[in-house]
C-alpha cells in the first residue's frame, strides 16, 4: 500500500496536475499524509520569534503557552486594534478595552517585546505602509495565524506578509510557522508540551475572556490543546505548521 502511495504522488508530481488545478500545498499534504513528521518545538537562549496577531487574543489562543514558557525570546505584534471585537461598545470604547487586555497579558509573562498598532479592525488590508516597517531581518521563527481563518484582518496579515517577504530581507534559515486560532491546521509539523503551564494560558485567556461574560469559553478554547496531546505523553500542546518563506509565497490566497 505505501509504494503504491508513493508511486501515485511520483506520479502526480511529475505531470504538475497540482499545479494546473491550484491546490494549496495543505490540500497536497492533507490528501496525501506527506507531513508525516510532528516533533517537538524547541528554541534556544538566542533564539528569536516574532508573532503576528491578528486581533487581540488571537496571539494567547494559538501560542499563549509557549510563549509564556520562553518570553525572553519572544516579540509579539497584534495588527488591529479590536475596535469591533465588544458587543454594545462603540470602536474608541472596545479598542481601549481590547489595548488594556493585550498589555495586561503581555505583562503576565513578561514578554520580552510587545506592541498593540491602532488599527481598526477589519481596516489592516488599507495599511501595508504601516506594516511593512516590521523588521524581520534578524528573526528566527515568525509565528502567523492559519491561513483558513475566516477573517477579513487575517486575510490582509497573511498577504502583507507575503509581500514584506518579497521586499525585505531576511535570515536564509527562517521558518515561518502558522499557528491555531481560529480554526484548526489540517496537518501539523511540530509541537510544544504547555501541561506544566496551562493555568497561565487559562489566565490569559480570562483576561480577554472573563467567566461571567464568555461562560466555559476558557475551557473549550484550550480544548484543541488537549486534543492535540493525544499523540504525545502530555496533558495539553500547542501545535504549528512550518513552511519556509518560499513554500509559504506559493500558498493561494483568497
Amino acid at each position: 500500500m505505501h509504494n503504491l502511495k508513493r508511486k501515485l504522488i511520483d506520479f502526480i508530481k511529475k505531470t504538475d496536475i497540482i499545479k494546473k488545478i491550484n491546490y494549496s500545498k495543505f490540500v497536497f499534504y492533507f490528501l496525501f499524509g506527506l507531513k508525516s513528521r510532528f516533533g517537538q518545538f524547541k528554541i534556544n537562549i538566542n533564539t528569536k520569534c516574532l508573532v503576528l496577531s491578528q486581533y487581540p487574543g488571537a496571539e494567547t489562543k494559538g501560542l499563549g503557552g509557549l510563549a509564556a514558557q520562553y518570553p525572553k525570546n519572544f516579540e509579539i505584534l497584534c495588527l488591529t486594534n479590536g475596535s469591533n471585537m465588544i458587543e454594545n461598545y462603540d470602536p474608541i470604547e472596545s479598542a481601549g478595552i481590547k489595548k488594556q487586555q493585550f498589555q495586561d497579558v503581555m505583562k503576565t509573562i513578561r514578554i520580552k517585546g510587545s506592541k498593540i498598532f491602532d488599527i481598526d479592525s477589519g481596516t489592516l488590508k488599507n495599511h501595508y505602509a504601516t506594516f511593512k516597517k516590521i523588521d524581520i531581518s534578524e528573526i528566527d521563527y515568525i509565528f502567523i495565524p492559519n491561513v483558513y481563518d475566516n477573517n477579513i484582518d487575517t486575510i490582509a496579515l497573511l498577504q502583507h506578509f507575503k509581500q514584506i517577504l518579497k521586499d525585505k530581507e531576511f535570515k536564509p534559515e527562517l521558518k515561518i510557522l502558522m499557528y491555531e486560532s481560529d480554526f484548526p491546521l489540517c496537518t501539523l509539523d511540530y509541537y510544544i508540551d504547555i501541561s506544566p503551564i496551562i493555568e497561565t494560558k487559562k489566565k490569559m485567556l480570562k483576561t480577554y475572556y472573563p467567566e461571567d461574560k464568555f461562560p466555559n469559553l476558557v475551557d473549550k478554547i484550550t480544548g484543541i490543546n488537549a486534543f492535540r496531546s493525544i499523540q504525545h505523553n502530555c496533558e495539553y500542546c500547542e501545535a504549528f505548521m512550518a513552511f519556509t518563506p518560499e513554500e509559504f509565497i506559493k500558498i493561494p490566497l483568497i
